[in-house]
């Protein structure tokens, strides 16, 4: 977690096909629990401090109940709703001791995987008022040709009533080893969410899909993921 608040000197210029969502950016921080209670307390005590109630963003923290062969058990999601608030969000925490206590307890209780810089491409919906989610991390040769046939699989699911929560497709920018970019379809509980997603992968639409993308994508993993906790900007 060494790097989990630090200042990006340069930043990527980046086309946006579709943003209904109101975050810029979003920093992903993924790691190992051994002490839920140690990590949750940490991201408590900063969200009250002086320091906290100044950070220019969203925290959460994110289970991965399922994750194939990944090692970590968890990730904490940093939202910004503008670029020049994670450079403004890393000059604060490196100034208050705040910050440094809340490392100190996040590193008592968890082990840090990896880090990624995330763009939204694509954010249909309140991804915050859904309680579990399919993560699907994937690689692809030609983002706007899967963007397009991705797009018009969730409009046709959507239409079908597949598709009862949030979606969206994220760009990995930095940090990135394999995946390029993840899409996320979310849901209000696990079993709506398995019983849309047996109804979406059996269409006709996703035969399409997959028609069209099996040349420019690869998928990498598929993961569960569960909403722990969110501390809100203050």
């Amino acid at each position: 977690m060494k790097k989990i608040l630090i200042i990006i000197a340069t930043m990527m210029s980046l086309s946006i096909y579709s943003q209904e969502g109101r975050y810029a950016m979003h920093a992903f921080y993924f790691i190992d629990v051994s002490n839920p209670v140690a990590v949750v307390g940490a991201l408590d005590e900063f969200a009250a401090s002086e320091c906290g109630k100044k950070l220019p963003a969203d925290i959460g923290l994110m289970a991965e109940g399922i994750n194939g062969s990944a090692s970590s058990t968890h990730f904490i999601i940093v939202s910004y709703e503008t670029m020049d608030d994670f450079t403004k969000a890393g000059a604060l925490t490196q100034s208050c001791p705040e910050a440094v206590k809340m490392l100190q307890g996040l590193a008592s209780g968890s082990e840090a995987i990896s880090e990624v810089g995330i763009i939204p491409a694509i954010e249909v919906g309140d991804w915050t008022q859904d309680t579990v989610f399919m993560k699907y991390d994937i690689s692809t040769s030609n983002e706007a040709a899967y963007a397009n046939a991705w797009t018009e699989l969730m409009d046709a699911s959507t239409d079908a009533g597949l598709v009862s929560g949030s979606y969206g497709m994220n760009r990995i920018f930095i940090g990135n080893n394999e995946a390029s970019h993840f899409v996320y379809i979310g849901a209000q509980d696990f079993a709506t969410l398995v019983d849309n997603q047996n109804a979406m992968t059996s269409s006709s639409a996703f035969a399409k899909f997959s028609k069209k993308v099996g040349m420019v994508r690869e998928v990498l993993n598929t993961s569960l993921i569960f909403p722990v906790k969110s501390w809100p900007k203050q």
